[in-house]
Protein backbone atom coordinates (compact mmCIF):
# COMPACT_ATOMS: atom_id res chain seq x y z
CA UNK A 1 0.00 0.00 0.00
CA UNK A 2 0.72 3.68 -0.12
CA UNK A 3 -0.28 6.15 2.25
CA UNK A 4 0.03 9.46 1.56
CA UNK A 5 0.34 12.10 3.70
CA UNK A 6 -0.23 15.59 2.79
CA UNK A 7 0.52 18.92 4.63
CA UNK A 8 -0.78 22.47 3.64
CA UNK A 9 -0.04 25.10 5.17
CA UNK A 10 -2.77 28.04 5.35
CA UNK A 11 -2.53 31.76 5.22
CA UNK A 12 -2.67 32.62 8.75
CA UNK A 13 -6.16 33.44 10.05
CA UNK A 14 -7.60 31.21 6.92
CA UNK A 15 -8.10 27.97 8.65
CA UNK A 16 -11.48 28.67 9.46
CA UNK A 17 -12.65 28.94 6.42
CA UNK A 18 -10.49 26.48 4.61
CA UNK A 19 -11.64 23.65 7.01
CA UNK A 20 -16.03 25.29 6.15
CA UNK A 21 -15.04 24.83 2.73
CA UNK A 22 -13.22 21.49 2.90
CA UNK A 23 -16.21 20.26 4.86
CA UNK A 24 -19.24 21.76 3.25
CA UNK A 25 -17.98 21.33 -0.54
CA UNK A 26 -15.05 19.41 -0.83
CA UNK A 27 -15.46 16.27 1.23
CA UNK A 28 -18.53 14.74 -0.78
CA UNK A 29 -16.43 15.50 -3.82
CA UNK A 30 -13.22 14.11 -2.71
CA UNK A 31 -14.68 10.97 -0.85
CA UNK A 32 -16.62 9.48 -3.29
CA UNK A 33 -12.99 9.65 -4.98
CA UNK A 34 -10.22 9.35 -2.67
CA UNK A 35 -9.51 6.82 0.38
CA UNK A 36 -9.67 9.17 3.22
CA UNK A 37 -8.18 8.11 6.36
CA UNK A 38 -7.80 11.44 8.50
CA UNK A 39 -7.56 15.03 8.51
CA UNK A 40 -5.98 17.30 11.39
CA UNK A 41 -5.36 20.89 11.95
CA UNK A 42 -2.14 21.10 14.17
CA UNK A 43 -2.12 22.55 17.05
CA UNK A 44 1.53 23.05 17.93
CA UNK A 45 4.64 23.23 15.70
CA UNK A 46 3.61 25.24 11.78
CA UNK A 47 0.41 26.72 12.62
CA UNK A 48 -2.12 27.01 9.95
CA UNK A 49 -1.59 23.85 9.07
CA UNK A 50 -3.58 20.96 7.98
CA UNK A 51 -2.68 17.04 7.48
CA UNK A 52 -4.24 14.83 6.05
CA UNK A 53 -3.42 10.71 4.87
CA UNK A 54 -4.87 8.77 1.90
CA UNK A 55 -4.20 5.15 1.89
CA UNK A 56 -3.78 3.61 -2.13
CA UNK A 57 -3.62 -0.17 -2.50
CA UNK A 58 -0.64 1.14 -4.98
CA UNK A 59 -0.08 3.45 -7.43
CA UNK A 60 -1.99 2.61 -10.49
CA UNK A 61 -5.45 2.73 -7.25
CA UNK A 62 -3.95 6.46 -6.74
CA UNK A 63 -3.27 7.63 -10.39
CA UNK A 64 -6.69 6.28 -11.74
CA UNK A 65 -8.66 7.56 -8.40
CA UNK A 66 -6.84 10.97 -8.77
CA UNK A 67 -8.09 10.99 -12.96
CA UNK A 68 -11.43 10.54 -11.58
CA UNK A 69 -11.58 13.46 -9.22
CA UNK A 70 -9.66 15.90 -11.63
CA UNK A 71 -13.32 15.49 -13.91
CA UNK A 72 -15.36 16.43 -11.22
CA UNK A 73 -16.24 20.12 -12.25
CA UNK A 74 -17.57 20.62 -8.97
CA UNK A 75 -13.45 20.00 -8.05
CA UNK A 76 -11.81 21.69 -10.15
CA UNK A 77 -13.60 25.02 -10.90
CA UNK A 78 -15.65 24.99 -7.32
CA UNK A 79 -13.54 23.97 -4.56
CA UNK A 80 -9.93 23.76 -5.97
CA UNK A 81 -9.84 27.80 -6.87
CA UNK A 82 -11.84 28.93 -3.58
CA UNK A 83 -9.88 26.73 -0.97
CA UNK A 84 -6.32 26.68 -2.75
CA UNK A 85 -6.76 30.60 -2.38
CA UNK A 86 -6.20 30.39 0.96
CA UNK A 87 -2.50 27.97 1.10
CA UNK A 88 0.79 29.16 1.15
CA UNK A 89 2.19 26.01 0.70
CA UNK A 90 2.07 22.32 0.12
CA UNK A 91 4.10 19.11 1.11
CA UNK A 92 3.25 15.94 0.24
CA UNK A 93 4.86 12.19 1.73
CA UNK A 94 4.60 8.83 0.60
CA UNK A 95 4.80 5.99 3.50
CA UNK A 96 5.08 2.51 4.09
CA UNK A 97 3.03 1.33 7.00
CA UNK A 98 5.64 -0.78 9.21
CA UNK A 99 2.66 -1.42 11.96
CA UNK A 100 -0.36 -0.22 13.01
CA UNK A 101 -3.51 -0.74 15.86
CA UNK A 102 -6.60 -2.35 15.16
CA UNK A 103 -8.25 1.22 14.99
CA UNK A 104 -5.84 2.31 12.15
CA UNK A 105 -6.63 -1.40 10.43
CA UNK A 106 -10.96 -0.49 11.02
CA UNK A 107 -10.45 2.57 9.37
CA UNK A 108 -8.65 1.31 6.53
CA UNK A 109 -11.07 -1.42 5.52
CA UNK A 110 -13.66 2.02 5.40
CA UNK A 111 -11.06 3.77 3.26
CA UNK A 112 -13.40 4.04 0.21
CA UNK A 113 -16.33 5.58 2.37
CA UNK A 114 -18.21 8.83 0.69
CA UNK A 115 -18.59 11.42 3.18
CA UNK A 116 -21.57 13.35 3.12
CA UNK A 117 -21.64 17.29 4.14
CA UNK A 118 -21.98 17.62 7.84
CA UNK A 119 -25.49 18.75 8.92
CA UNK A 120 -25.71 22.98 9.25
CA UNK A 121 -24.04 23.70 12.63
CA UNK A 122 -22.71 20.55 13.32
CA UNK A 123 -19.28 20.38 14.99
CA UNK A 124 -16.54 21.00 12.92
CA UNK A 125 -13.88 19.21 15.04
CA UNK A 126 -13.87 15.97 17.20
CA UNK A 127 -13.63 16.55 20.92
CA UNK A 128 -10.10 14.74 21.56
CA UNK A 129 -6.74 15.20 19.87
CA UNK A 130 -4.20 12.92 18.26
CA UNK A 131 -0.44 13.73 17.77
CA UNK A 132 1.88 13.22 15.04
CA UNK A 133 5.77 12.30 15.65
CA UNK A 134 8.25 12.46 13.23
CA UNK A 135 12.01 11.42 13.74
CA UNK A 136 11.13 8.55 16.63
CA UNK A 137 9.15 5.23 17.43
CA UNK A 138 7.13 5.94 20.35
CA UNK A 139 5.02 3.20 21.57
CA UNK A 140 1.27 3.02 21.14
CA UNK A 141 1.41 4.30 17.71
CA UNK A 142 -1.83 3.95 16.13
CA UNK A 143 0.81 3.75 12.91
CA UNK A 144 4.08 3.72 12.18
CA UNK A 145 5.19 4.63 8.54
CA UNK A 146 8.90 4.47 6.94
CA UNK A 147 9.17 7.80 4.52
CA UNK A 148 9.54 6.18 1.00
CA UNK A 149 9.33 9.72 -0.69
CA UNK A 150 9.16 13.56 -0.08
CA UNK A 151 10.62 15.06 2.79
CA UNK A 152 10.54 13.27 6.09
CA UNK A 153 13.16 12.62 8.72
CA UNK A 154 13.01 9.07 10.45
CA UNK A 155 9.86 7.51 10.96
CA UNK A 156 6.28 8.77 11.11
CA UNK A 157 4.36 8.00 13.69
CA UNK A 158 0.21 9.01 14.21
CA UNK A 159 -0.79 9.12 18.00
CA UNK A 160 -4.04 7.61 19.23
CA UNK A 161 -6.76 10.64 19.84
CA UNK A 162 -6.45 11.15 23.47
CA UNK A 163 -8.25 14.28 26.00
CA UNK A 164 -4.67 15.27 26.88
CA UNK A 165 -2.23 14.98 24.02
CA UNK A 166 -0.09 17.18 25.58
CA UNK A 167 2.96 14.64 26.42
CA UNK A 168 4.06 14.86 30.22
CA UNK A 169 7.77 15.01 29.48
CA UNK A 170 9.80 15.80 26.16
CA UNK A 171 9.18 13.44 23.15
CA UNK A 172 11.90 12.00 20.61
CA UNK A 173 11.61 13.51 17.50
CA UNK A 174 9.15 16.50 16.37
CA UNK A 175 5.78 16.19 18.18
CA UNK A 176 2.98 18.24 16.50
CA UNK A 177 -0.35 17.85 18.85
CA UNK A 178 -3.51 17.49 16.09
CA UNK A 179 -7.04 18.21 16.38
CA UNK A 180 -8.71 16.04 14.34
CA UNK A 181 -11.67 17.28 11.91
CA UNK A 182 -15.04 15.82 13.12
CA UNK A 183 -15.28 13.16 9.90
CA UNK A 184 -12.11 11.85 10.24
CA UNK A 185 -11.73 8.52 10.28
CA UNK A 186 -8.52 8.93 12.15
Amino acid sequence: MIHEWRSYRLKPGAAGDYLALLAERGLPLVTRHLPLMGYWLAETGPLNTIHHLWSYADWTERESRRAALAQEEGWTRGFIPAAFALVDAQQNRFLRLDRASPRFHAALAGRLRAHAAPAPGAALFAADCAALVIGADPAGAEALWQPVSGDARGPVALMPRSAEPVPAAPQPGRHVILRPLAFSPL
